[in-house]
């Protein structure tokens, strides 16, 4: 691959539709020398008049995001400055950090905050997709609980920013630590968010059994998906003329070109194989069964990936379980990382029967 590797020191993020480190101007590649929009600082562009000619397209999601990231300055500064009573104390950013929302002098930053991260989904650029999953974190640092319900959003981003390890991970600790009925969220001294470097091979029961929510389901799905893609990949390139008898490293050259997701670059076990047969099957009945599980949880998400430009329009706050309601708000947490990763959107549009 002619590409550096990413920020994150893999190649697979190149492998998918999000554009990354390049200038937005029509038809533009250029990869040197950007210059952030001064007012959104989410987009890049070459030159001046790539900017100008990208304006007509950039211009409303530009002001939405400028407008956004104000108003958050605005109610940070508001309470850092706060001197403290006896609802609040002083410097809650330390003090009472995983505890915000429930305390209500803390809900206007945090809607603020919220508002600058829907400003960046309006930007499909590699870095607003960035900056809005690392607002997202924090939100959840900042606030446990999750009130708002940001962690729905995050796994897509994961998804979309080529970190499928991490989506893993992340999904997996709400599965299993943060579905436990003795988890206790008001003690910060709990455990949070940290498992790393999970079996993403492993099996999907914990999952199917204990996980309601239809976007990390999904998005699991979708991870489980891309990585049967890959191993796929590496059986068929495997019994090409000439490269029966690979050695790992030019295995791993074939990752490097063709992987989609991050996760055999740290899994020299399953690369070095010589055949991945039976981990194909088993990842192909995970997806099958996971398929299942979504439409038991909502049997109208699938069909949303079928006619997308019927659901792109402002989401619902409100929703009862299994409603197209509740489908709609799926689906607009997962559709860019289906729509960016083609062969899973295909793959999941034929398994699904969508």
């Amino acid at each position: 691959m002619d590409l550096a590797p990413a920020p994150n020191g893999l190649w697979n993020r190149w492998n998918l539709g999000l554009p990354w480190g390049n200038c937005s101007g029509p038809e533009c590649r250029v990869r040197d020398n950007l210059l952030k929009c001064g007012a959104c600082r989410a987009i890049s562009y070459c030159s001046v008049a790539h900017q100008v000619a990208d304006r007509p397209r950039h211009k409303s999601s530009c002001k939405i995001l400028k407008n956004a990231r104000e108003e958050l300055a605005k109610e940070e500064a508001a309470l850092r400055a706060a001197p403290g009573d006896m609802w609040m104390p002083a410097n809650p950013f330390e003090t009472v950090r995983g505890h915000f929302w429930g305390i209500s002098e803390t809900r206007p930053y945090m809607r603020a905050r919220h508002g600058v991260t829907d400003g960046l989904l309006n930007i499909r650029t590699g870095e607003a997709a960035e900056e809005c999953l690392d607002h997202h974190l924090e939100m959840l640092q900042l606030c446990r609980g999750d009130n708002m319900g940001v962690r729905s959003r995050v796994p897509g981003l994961y998804l979309r920013l080529g970190r499928d390890q991490e989506a893993y991970d992340f999904v997996k600790w709400w599965a299993t630590i943060g579905s436990s009925s003795d988890y206790d969220w008001g003690d910060m001294d709990n455990p949070f968010l940290n498992l790393h470097d999970e079996d993403v091979f492993e099996t999907v029961e914990p999952f199917v059994k204990r996980l309601s929510d239809v976007s990390m389901l999904a998005c699991l799905t979708n991870l489980k998906i891309r990585l049967l893609l890959d191993l796929q990949m590496l059986e068929q390139t495997s019994k090409q003329r000439g490269n029966e008898n690979a050695s790992y490293d030019t295995k791993m050259e074939w990752v490097r070109e063709h992987a989609i997701c991050d996760v055999l670059y740290k899994r020299r076990d399953i690369v070095e194989r010589s055949g991945w047969s039976d981990i194909i099957g088993d990842l192909d009945d995970q997806v099958g069964k996971l398929i299942e599980c979504v439409k038991e949880r909502n049997k109208h998400y699938w069909s949303t990936l079928r006619t997308p430009e019927r659901w792109a329009t402002p989401m619902t706050t409100f929703y009862s379980p299994e409603s197209p309601q509740e489908a709609h708000l799926a689906f607009g947490h997962t559709w860019y990382a289906w729509a960016e990763c083609p062969a899973a959107l295909e793959t999941i549009k034929i398994r699904a029967r969508v």
